[in-house]
């Protein structure tokens, strides 16, 4: 399908952040962070809501504009995160693929840290790193690309609420969502630096049981959340899904977690859900929900 009945701005500026922190990647400097609109064509009259969305790669690799990996999994390649974008500008949705700061670009963590524990998962980590021939890293270091990673997407979906008239979006009606380490980013993004948002997607996202006590506080109104996670995917994500839904739970935060059963963690928009319908049109029934659309 072409993209001629949807309008794509690429490279949107969003803010600057440092690069080169270390050393490893040339000197310290500073960078444009940048995202691609997709957006409904001809453009509405009235405001409409947006899914702000940043893709996965294990913070190591992947892209805006692409993080499909045909390789990566058994039963066929993901979809990417911009191909989302693409669907969703088609049904309606103001639509933003984010770019982020990745391990190679050597990022600054800044000096917001959020992650309650400076120690990340490094379960795929470890694979992607030995596939791009890159030197073993430490959970520590790695926690500190997250968080950049965090930064950037806070930024990007604080500059999507900010200029919601330049892009013809509802700012009360913005959902953040990614899939695998842009889940993560946009479950911190919304729950940690509380970025207004209706609602979250994670796309086989985790959050730690101690950052979820630590920033969603019994008695408060939290952000609804959808979260995914298929029968096989990656160790960490698929034995944590049920503690983490139940710690939000309790903290009166409405969740819904959807499994997909005989996939693993690169599934496509069109993998069945153990309750029947694909994975895209769980989203869209979500979105629908969340924002009236």
């Amino acid at each position: 399908m072409s993209d001629d009945d949807i309008r794509i701005l690429r490279d949107i500026a969003y803010g600057t952040a440092r690069v080169g922190y270390n050393g490893s990647a040339g000197p310290m400097t500073e960078r444009v962070l940048a995202m691609d609109a997709y957006l409904p064509q001809p453009r509405p009259a009235q405001a409409v809501p947006a899914l702000v969305l940043a893709f996965g790669g294990a913070f190591h690799r992947g892209s805006k504009e692409n993080d499909c990996f045909p390789d990566a999994g058994a039963y066929g390649p993901n979809t990417a995160v911009a191909e989302y974008c693409r669907r969703f500008a088609r049904a309606g949705f103001a639509c933003f693929s984010v770019a982020y700061r990745l391990a190679p670009d050597d990022p600054d963590p800044g000096t917001t840290p959020v992650l309650t524990q400076k120690a990340v998962p490094l379960d795929r980590v470890a694979q992607v790193r030995e596939i791009m021939r890159l030197p073993p890293i430490t959970p520590q270091a790695m926690a500190g690309i997250v968080e950049a990673a965090i930064d950037d997407v806070t930024a990007a979906a604080r500059a999507v609420v900010a200029r919601a008239g330049e892009f013809g979006v509802d700012p009360t009606r913005v959902v953040l969502g990614g899939w695998s380490a842009g889940a993560r980013c946009a479950l911190f993004a919304a729950y940690a630096e509380r970025v207004p948002c209706a609602g979250v997607i994670a796309l086989s996202g985790a959050m730690a049981e101690a950052d979820i006590a630590t920033y969603l506080p019994a008695g408060m109104a939290h952000p609804p959340l959808l979260l995914f996670s298929a029968e096989h995917d990656i160790g960490y994500i698929r034995d944590g899904a049920a503690s983490m839904v139940a710690a939000m739970r309790a903290r009166g935060c409405d969740v819904r977690h959807v499994s997909i059963p005989g996939r693993d963690h690169w599934y496509a928009a069109e993998a069945a859900t153990a309750d029947g319908p694909a994975v895209e049109a769980v989203l869209r029934d979500a979105l629908r929900r969340w924002t009236g659309a």
